[in-house]
């Protein structure tokens, strides 16, 4: 439509289509007075606009759009810089981004020019390389330049953000190229090891072992081999190889045991042998394979009958070897003899199958079994002490002391919540106790003395473990035994010194630095699944103090479900997002929720810090792959069966000495410093503590806590540690005036109200303004009310919410006002200005949101549709206020929100049809 002097005035309708907006839009536009001299001529024609007015609001709106095409929004910064969302996001709170403005909908604007500086200071990388890519051109691994230090291999490399690493001058990698061109004639241990197919570490050890002689020093301490020299070894190596088998082929073809084959060279029976090393050991001559076999059928052609072999034994008894099948042999067999062989007057052992067979049963008769194969339940304890106790001849005067021992052992043993593995040897330390008692106690226990008894516990033959369990059993009678004639009571004490030992702050720092840098240990993670596992062990310990069993046990399988991680290919060339961490570490959370710590059968739980979710599923994920290769059971088989691989701390050799119980006290001991330091709530402190140790009450956890002051500031560390997830404007309000930061302006908090960035626009419900303005209202009088309460009551509650004892009506969230609640009418916590929600929350809002929309849709009362709004807002403002603190990526691993657009899309398009259909009918 164009305007002329004829239509001084015209219609919404006519506004409508000049400007391709909907007649609402104009109308809101009227109310905003965007047009001041319109005015309504009739009910009928409705509003008149003025033509001036319409061309005053085109040339505002054309200023407006010029000035758009100088700004920039998120999405436009992330496509053009290749960074996610929630970097440029991140960059804009912690002033990278200079200066930025908002939009008309309140979202962040940033001017070309000062976009340019920032991509020049902190994205672009003219003249420079990252550590990957001058890896990749100098054909190095980034563990050899982290071993040697990067700046002392690039002395001008830099590092603008942690995120980025190390940028490399280009300069810095040509003087290195030039500083080391390989001379002619010469090839790198790389080049071999790539050319063989074989692993650098075989080519080192040929170059240390002076196999490959001429050879020298290339950079730092690797090394260059002379290329003939590397060619003509490996030539013959390929010659032997052909020439020459090793024992394990030689055994497989004669169908003999390896050990026959070794007793073979030993006795020289066997002419052109080799020993390359100790690890290859000995190269056989194929030729002589057919006299080897000739030999060794000789030998058993002279068997008399019904004999067998110490090789035949082995197999029978499942032992580890022949050597000690000849044990059982020489030791248990009556039918064993020494014969000499005809053929070549070679001594050997033989022995009647018979007898083995016999053996064997006995062997099985006198071997407990529990009820379910690979399980061991506190009935089959039980069954196992009475099993064993059964077995043992027992003194007419101990009798008694055996039967009182008994009920006590098996009473112990049924009460126990230990695991499987640690129940078993509870068990034979119960055993093991009770024959050292039959043996060494001069009269019954009713009899004994005080004398009696601590000269038993001064026996210093006597094992620790049997001292411990006799002074329970001591305790057992003097509680429930009459006419005891001793009266002390009697404990065991460990060393304190050991007891109490704690990390210095530094140390631990050096601990945490460690295992966040994904770079160094993730090669050696994907090479060895006991390196993956050493990473998650020492990573869990420096955030949740979880005891070593626990962690051995306790720690889930994880499902890749929506991920790309198919193999430990994946982590070769890619690393996880932090949406892609959260995920797992969020899928940990959950299957750990319902465990139950062993010793104390409270349930456990899992908190992951978020500078550790993306090394702690890195490692996790890795961990897994690694068990799913060789089919283990648990996650943390190696660390089980072997403990820390020594590896893990090759870099650091100073922290070598991890210890479990040491790293649990330690992270208790800061925590309860960081509480208490400063007025003095020691009995606040311990409450805290226990739930990092999940204990059930507050006197076991004093024993974990070291009562020195730590070394160094706890702040930043301190406080890393006590964020356990909460969020939202309550209990970031509570933490800011405990920390003194009471001058932040109440606009400063409550702006993240406002700024509903990422606002789902409801068209047909009512708008935010009252909404936001009685939000507002309400918590800037519970600031008031927070900011007026004592430093020690916001600490009392503080410590509360993070033992997890205020809970809220609905799970995964706490409540300031527990146990009293404000509104015992409402059906839900949401939108309670007393509401502290944890991330976790963020799952069933998720849930709620979608039936909000189903209920909106489907009922026929407007009073329940009114209702549902009003609860869409305020999930919805729950999930803005995530959003701000912790970024839309991190929600989206908790709420779908494309799937919540796309269900609001189908109900409304499904809802216009509707609308068609009925106005058709009428």
């Amino acid at each position: 439509m164009e305007l002329n002097d004829q239509n001084l005035y015209i219609s919404v309708t006519e506004v409508s289509k000049l400007f391709s907006i909907n007649r609402s839009t104009v109308l809101k536009l009227i109310k905003k007075d965007e047009f001041p001299n319109c005015f309504i001529n009739s009910k009928q024609e409705g509003y008149r606009i003025p033509v001036t007015d319409i061309e005053a609001y085109k040339e505002k709106v054309t200023k407006i759009e010029d000035a758009k095409k100088d700004f920039l929004s998120i999405s436009e910064m992330a496509e053009i810089s290749g960074c996610t969302n929630e970097k440029i996001r991140s960059d804009l709170r912690n002033g990278k981004i200079k200066k930025f403005s908002r939009d008309e909908n309140n979202n962040y604007i940033v001017h070309k020019d000062i976009f340019d500086e920032y991509i020049k200071e902190h994205i672009e990388r003219n003249g420079f390389l990252t550590l990957n890519e001058a890896c990749e051109r100098l054909s190095l691994s980034k563990l050899t330049i982290h071993t040697y230090g990067p700046r002392k291999v690039f002395p001008n490399a830099i590092i603008r953000n942690q995120t980025e690493g190390y940028l490399i001058p280009i300069s810095d990698i040509e003087d290195y190229e030039n500083k080391n061109v390989i001379p002619e004639g010469y090839v790198t241990v790389k080049q071999i090891a790539e050319k063989y197919k074989l692993h650098p570490e075989t080519i080192r050890g040929l170059i240390r072992n002076n196999v490959l002689k001429n050879h020298k020093k290339y950079v730092k301490d690797t090394y260059i081999v002379l290329a003939s020299e590397a060619e003509d070894y490996f030539k013959d190596m390929l010659e032997i190889k052909e020439k020459y088998a090793n024992i394990d082929e030689v055994s497989q073809i004669i169908g003999c045991n390896k050990d026959t084959i070794r007793s073979y060279i030993k006795k020289g029976l066997i002419n052109d042998c080799i020993l390359r090393s100790n690890s290859e050991g000995y190269l056989i001559n194929r030729l002589e394979i057919d006299k080897i076999k000739e030999i060794y059928s000789q030998e058993r052609l002279q068997l008399p009958t019904g004999y067998i072999f110490p090789e035949d034994v082995m197999q029978l008894l499942e032992t580890r070897s022949v050597q000690r099948a000849r044990e059982i042999i020489k030791k248990h067999m009556k039918s064993a003899k020494k014969v000499t062989n005809g053929f070549n007057n070679i001594e050997y052992w033989i022995v009647l199958e018979s007898e083995v067979i016999q053996y064997k049963q006995k062997l099985e008769n006198d071997r407990f079994i529990p009820q379910s194969p690979g399980e061991f339940t506190t009935i089959d304890a039980v069954n196992k002490y009475k099993f064993e106790v059964d077995k043992i001849s027992i003194p007419l005067k101990l009798a008694q002391t055996v039967k009182i021992y008994t009920e006590y052992a098996c009473q112990k043993l049924a009460e126990s919540e230990a695991r499987a593995e640690t129940l078993s040897k509870k068990t034979a330390y119960y055993i093991k106790t009770l024959k050292a008692l039959i043996k060494h106690l001069p009269k019954s226990i009713k009899e004994m003395t005080d004398e009696d008894i601590e000269s038993f516990l001064n026996n210093e033959s006597q094992p620790k473990y049997v001292k411990q369990y006799f002074i329970g059993f001591v305790q057992y009678c003097s509680e429930n035994i009459e006419d005891c004639n001793f009266f002390n009571r009697y404990a065991t004490f460990n060393d304190p010194n050991t007891d109490t030992d704690i990390y210095s702050l530094e140390t631990f720092n050096k601990y945490y630095n460690h295992v966040i840098d994904i770079e160094l240990h993730i090669e050696k993670a994907i090479k060895y699944k006991t390196y993956a596992q050493a990473w998650v062990y020492v990573i869990m310990h420096l955030m949740n103090a979880w005891r070593s069993g626990d962690i051995i046990y306790g720690l889930p399988t994880i499902d890749f479900v929506d991920l790309p991680i198919k193999d430990l290919t994946f982590f070769e060339n890619n690393r996880l997002r932090k949406e892609e961490a959260r995920l797992i570490v969020n899928q940990v959370h959950i299957k750990v929720g319902q465990m139950k710590i062993s010793k104390t059968g409270a349930l456990g739980q899992f908190l992951c810090l978020d500078s550790l979710v993306e090394p702690f599923a890195t490692a996790i994920s890795i961990t897994e792959l690694h068990r799913r290769k060789y089919n283990d059971k648990l996650m943390l088989t190696s660390i089980r069966a072997n403990g820390i691989n020594k590896m893990f701390f090759e870099k650091k050799l100073e922290l070598s000495g991890f210890h479990s119980f040491k790293m649990n006290r330690t992270l208790i001991t800061y925590f309860f410093h960081h509480v208490s330091e400063s007025d003095g709530d020691a009995h606040l402190s311990y409450e805290a503590a226990q739930i990092l140790r999940s204990h059930l009450n507050e006197d076991t956890t004093k024993v974990y806590i070291k009562f020195s002051s730590p070394q160094g500031t706890l702040d930043s560390m301190a406080f890393n540690i006590c964020e356990r997830g909460h969020f939202g404007w309550v209990y970031n309000t509570m933490i800011n005036l405990v920390l003194h930061q009471n001058e932040q302006k109440l606009e400063d908090r409550t702006s993240l109200i406002k700024s509903l960035s990422e606002k789902y626009k409801v068209n047909e419900l009512e708008t935010y303004s009252s909404f936001l303005l009685a939000e507002r209202i309400k918590k800037e009088s519970l600031a008031l009310r927070l900011s007026k309460l004592p430093k020690e009551d916001l600490k009392r509650l503080i410590v509360k919410i993070f033992r997890g004892e205020m809970p809220a009506r609905m799970a995964f969230a706490q409540c300031l006002t527990y146990p009293e609640c404000k509104s015992p009418e409402r059906t839900t916590c949401i939108g309670c200005e007393n509401l502290i929600p944890t991330e976790y929350l963020l799952f069933s809002i998720s849930e709620q949101i979608e039936t909000s929309l189903y209920k909106i849709y489907n009922s026929e009362f407007e009073w329940d549709k009114e209702r549902e709004k009003h609860f869409l807002k305020q999930m919805f403002l729950l999930m803005n206020e995530a959003i701000v603190e912790k970024g839309k990526e991190y929600v989206e691993t908790f709420i779908d929100r494309k799937r919540i657009k796309k269900l609001y899309g189908a109900i409304l398009k499904d809802r216009e049809v509707k609308q068609i259909d009925n106005s058709e009918k009428g």
